[in-house]
């Protein structure tokens, strides 16, 4: 009874705690629900060649982690770290498939995406002088933008949401050695600086996203760095080093090749752009609004769209009004974050148009946007002082529309499969030339269903039946990826053709 007391007492004082336990008990269990959850059709491949060196972690993993062909399909050795954990959570999933069936997009990194990444982000907010419940409003926000959730409810490369975690981690080691600054009144000493700079210089191998830690260490904590500039400003051309020279060599020494990175398509495609200089530029409207509102949850649904969707973009719309109503009775601005976010939007639209995609939006290829943003928006809050249980509604009301906005985009995802389906009707979306929410996107198998189909397979494979004729739905072609990868790439070099055998129920 006095446990129940005491927190009621907290929530009384912080009530944004209610958007924390909203998001993991409701929004989280939902999103992350097999009506929702997949695989994306490209792990196929990837675990094939996991599975090449045996189902249980041994030495030669060390040697397979640099075969960027396997993991990457072409000269990209950017991110090894993240194939060495591919490896670590491709073999965990096989141990679980001992015990129990894995849920289609478990994976490690929901240890570092839900519980690790929201707890140092709100240590980061905390060093940054956030008040308490306006911390825990953002990381609840934090947590249900689609950038984040993106790569939670679909299974892919563990290389964006581990880049966020680093991110902020990293930012929260500068902020820490901010305070401590700021405290004794004294610049950071050398030897208290040296642990963070080998941090950064770890984690740039994650993902290439992770270079942003570098123009925002010189954003958010100029502080630190005016005695050791010169250190951080190295770090990006040891970084350069490490992309161009060390990482290929090492490939090259464990009998891969020499990967260039100015041979990668993606790449190529990045240098060529400063011919058409203005190219990139026709799409930066429509890609800034993409990221910004598809983060904020204002999607605008079809005309067929339920009741309940439509009532909730008007009352969360409502909600965004009268937060930026308190924000803009506040003089000063986050005049150096909004210029940095506006950085950021630039070198989104120009990564997207040298991919020759276009408009696009935060699912996936955005998720370094909802760390800056939901700082950003954090900082705006404090300054404006909005009264808590104001605050804590509206977000109420918008984290709530945001989760089905989301959903709306992913079941986009999830039918069409990127790669192997069609691109080109995800992009029309993001065009806003097909409306979300369409009943005619609806999946033709319900959760129960895609987990009795599983249960009935994973009982036939442990008997040691061969299921040659099985057919596969759409939405289940990932099962089960670790129990027989070489069906598992025979079934995605099928996938990629127009002849998909689709599973019907009666």
């Amino acid at each position: 009874m006095l446990i129940l007391k005491k927190i009621i007492q907290e929530i009384i004082k912080t009530p944004a705690l209610l958007l924390l336990l909203f998001v993991y008990l409701y929004i989280l269990p939902c999103c992350l629900s097999y009506d929702n959850a997949w695989t994306q059709p490209e792990q196929f491949y990837i675990k094939t060649s996991v599975l090449h060196t045996g189902s249980v972690l041994n030495l030669k993993d060390l040697k397979n982690g640099l075969s960027s062909q396997d993991f990457e399909f072409k000269s990209r050795c950017t991110r090894p770290l993240s194939s060495y954990f591919e490896i670590l959570d491709t073999k965990f999933r096989i141990w679980l498939w001992h015990f129990m069936i894995p849920h289609p997009s478990l994976s490690l990194t929901w240890i570092f995406s839900l519980i690790l990444s929201p707890f140092f982000f709100y240590k980061l907010l905390r060093n940054r002088l956030i008040s308490r419940n306006v911390s825990f409003a953002a990381v609840s926000f934090y947590l249900v933008t689609p950038c984040v959730l993106s790569y939670e409810t679909m299974l892919f490369r563990p290389s964006k949401s581990m880049a966020n975690f680093v991110i902020i981690l990293c930012l929260y080691m500068a902020s820490l050695l901010h305070k401590r600054s700021v405290e004794n009144k004294a610049y950071i000493s050398l030897k208290s600086f040296i642990p963070f700079l080998l941090l950064v210089a770890f984690s740039v191998y994650w993902d290439e996203t992770t270079l942003f830690i570098f123009p925002a260490v010189l954003f958010l904590f100029p502080r630190l760095v005016k005695r050791e500039m010169h250190l951080l400003l190295l770090l990006p051309i040891f970084t350069l080093f490490g992309y161009y020279v060390v990482i290929p060599w090492l490939s090259s020494q464990a009998g891969y090749g020499f990967p260039r990175l100015n041979q990668c398509s993606d790449m190529q495609g990045f240098l060529k752009l400063p011919y058409n200089f203005f190219e990139p530029f026709k799409c930066i409207v429509s890609n800034a609004a993409r990221l910004i509102f598809d983060t904020m949850g204002l999607v605008i649904p079809s005309s067929q769209a339920s009741k309940l969707i439509k009532i909730m973009l008007i009352l969360s719309l409502i909600c965004w009004l009268i937060l930026f109503f308190y924000i803009l009775r506040v003089r000063k601005k986050e005049g150096f974050l909004a210029l940095f976010l506006g950085i950021q939007i630039l070198i989104f639209n120009h990564s997207m148009s040298a991919m020759g995609l276009k408009t696009w939006g935060p699912f996936w290829y955005g998720t370094f946007w909802s760390v800056f943003f939901s700082f950003y928006l954090a900082r705006l809050i404090e300054k404006a002082n909005i009264p808590k249980y104001v605050l804590t509604f509206s977000l109420l009301i918008i984290l709530f529309n945001m989760s089905n906005c989301f959903l709306a985009t992913n079941l986009i995802y999830k039918n069409c499969h990127y790669y192997p389906y069609n691109p080109g009707k995800i992009a029309l979306y993001f065009q806003d030339k097909k409306l979300r929410f369409d009943p005619v996107d609806k999946p033709f198998l319900s959760g129960s269903q895609l987990k009795f189909i599983i249960s009935d397979y994973w009982s036939q494979v442990r008997q040691g039946k061969t299921i040659e004729d099985f057919s596969i739905p759409r939405e289940l072609c990932w099962l089960p990826l670790e129990v027989e990868p070489k069906k598992q790439h025979t079934r995605y070099r099928l996938l990629q053709s127009d002849n998909i055998n689709y599973f019907k129920t009666n």
